[in-house]
């Protein structure tokens, strides 16, 4: 039986506080401890939560803004994602030290190899024609052909073992395998004009809570950005990869594009929503990835905030956290 929310946190806070115990020898007791995180007296301490290890990095930058200057030690149970934290900690100033557990030891980890770029695959035969038939922009991403509305994916490239390479319409994995059995004797056209038109619906000011309008809000900023960069200050702008491939639609994930100022300058573009941890990590990577010669961060006017301003200030980049106006927004 998991036990609940309160009762792992403070099981988790008391493993890292015997983890430090060990590791500087100072009694269990003198730290001063908040749920998975503890500070020395000279240094925060940061336990990753084993359910999503990828969001402790950013997190603990977060939370570090209230010890200023103190350095910082982020503990991890898996290796691997110890190993990608520490890879994109090499992008921030200073780089936070990361360990990870091993029985009652942290021990030193050594980064993760960047990841291979690899070349985008080509276009399946008529897709972008089906997709600009009705108004739905392509997009590569990770190796995967996507047609989106204002950043929504309503339809994919899917590589079946059986089938190859073939079009399915749908918003999200269940949509498209119920639509493939709904609409298997409708021409593919009618059924991704029918989707696209359903969320161009939605996908307009002020039209609430919705799911339609309320999921991918970062990509939203972005497709808008990439129509017309001038609030970010550049001449153009391309989507590009995200730093990790998202699990779900639900749940955010910094949506990068690249773009070019008036002076030629190379600048990374990041859209966020919201307060979210993953934005640090993410650019990060993505800092690594892109040698960007500065950084913009793209968020919503109210989402413009100190702490993530001073989070975000840790990259290694000149970077800017801008304020603007959004697609879903009544004027």
């Amino acid at each position: 039986m998991t036990p609940a929310p309160e009762r792992r946190l403070s099981l988790r806070g008391a493993k890292l506080r015997a983890l430090i115990s060990d590791a500087i020898g100072e009694p269990a007791s003198d730290l001063e401890s908040d749920g998975d995180q503890c500070f020395d007296g000279t240094r925060l301490w940061v336990l990753a939560d084993e359910d999503d290890p990828g969001s402790a990095l950013g997190g603990a930058v977060f939370r570090s803004i209230r010890f200023g200057e103190a350095p910082m030690t982020v503990c991890f149970d898996d290796g691997e994602a110890a190993a990608e934290a520490a890879r994109r900690a090499e992008a921030l100033l200073p780089a936070p030290d990361v360990r990870q557990v091993d029985g009652r030891r942290l021990v030193e980890v050594v980064p993760a190899e960047a990841p291979t770029v690899v070349d985008p695959p080509g276009v399946l035969v008529g897709f972008e024609d089906l997709c600009r038939s009705v108004g739905v922009e392509p997009v590569v991403e990770h190796g995967i052909w996507r047609g989106e509305v204002a950043g929504l994916e309503v339809v994919r490239v899917v590589d079946d073992p059986e089938l190859g390479n073939h079009v399915q319409v749908g918003v999200g994995r269940f949509d498209r395998e119920a639509g493939k059995l709904l609409h298997a004797d409708q021409p593919q056209s009618e059924s991704l004009a029918a989707a696209a038109d359903l969320v161009r619906a939605h996908r307009r000011p002020g039209t609430g809570a919705h799911p339609l309008s309320t999921l991918c809000r970062e990509r939203w900023l972005r497709r808008d950005l990439c129509a017309d960069p001038s609030p970010v200050g550049l001449v153009d702008l391309e989507p590009v990869d995200p730093a990790d491939q998202r699990a779900n639609l639900r749940d955010p994930a910094p949506a990068p594009a690249l773009g070019t100022d008036s002076d030629g300058r190379r600048v990374l573009v990041v859209c966020s929503v919201g307060v979210d941890p993953q934005v640090v990590s993410a650019t990060a990577a993505l800092v690594l990835r892109e040698s960007p010669d500065r950084v913009v961060v793209a968020l919503p006017d109210r989402d413009v905030l100190g702490p993530v301003k001073q989070a975000l200030a840790r990259l290694r980049v000149p970077v800017v956290v801008v304020g603007t106006a959004c697609g879903w927004e009544e004027v």
